[in-house]
């Protein structure tokens, strides 16, 4: 069976759970709605790509094991109305240092990947600044690897 649904499906319900994350909108893909949070995250979607994430499956050993490698793509985005673009780096870091922390905690997902699990996280930075005010976007690759 494949892992990626599942680790798109955990990140989901484990996002908003996490310490700091209170008032952070998760979406599950592509935002859907005209609401504009300030701080929210898209798990499986990044603006202006075409990829969600990948994955490849092999068979491993005598056993037959299925062996899954595997990202999945987010966008974490933290905005205001005012030139705090400080303010906004903090605020969006703070977030991705939960997360990662989560990830350190518990590499197998909350058991998705299975017991020989592993993920981590990668960042990309982009912040941005004009008269309408600051953003600072995180692009969040999670990669694992998944046996069952």
């Amino acid at each position: 069976m494949t892992a990626w649904p599942q680790v798109v499906d955990r990140l989901v319900t484990l996002l908003p759970a996490l310490p700091g994350w209170l008032g952070v909108t998760v979406y599950d893909g592509p935002p859907v709605t005209q609401d504009a949070p300030a701080d929210y995250v898209t798990v499986g979607y990044v603006v202006g790509e075409d990829m969600a994430g990948d994955y490849e499956q092999t068979t491993a050993g005598l056993g037959g094991m299925l062996e899954e490698s595997g990202t999945v793509r987010s966008e974490l985005v933290c905005t205001t109305g005012n030139n705090a673009l400080p303010a906004m780096r903090a605020r969006a870091f703070a977030l991705v240092d939960a997360w990662q922390a989560e990830i350190s905690r518990d590499q197998t997902l909350g058991g998705v990947l299975g017991a020989s699990g592993t993920s981590s996280l990668t960042v990309d930075v982009q912040p941005s600044a004009n008269t309408d005010g600051s953003t600072q976007r995180l692009t969040v690759t999670l990669s694992y690897f998944a046996r069952t």
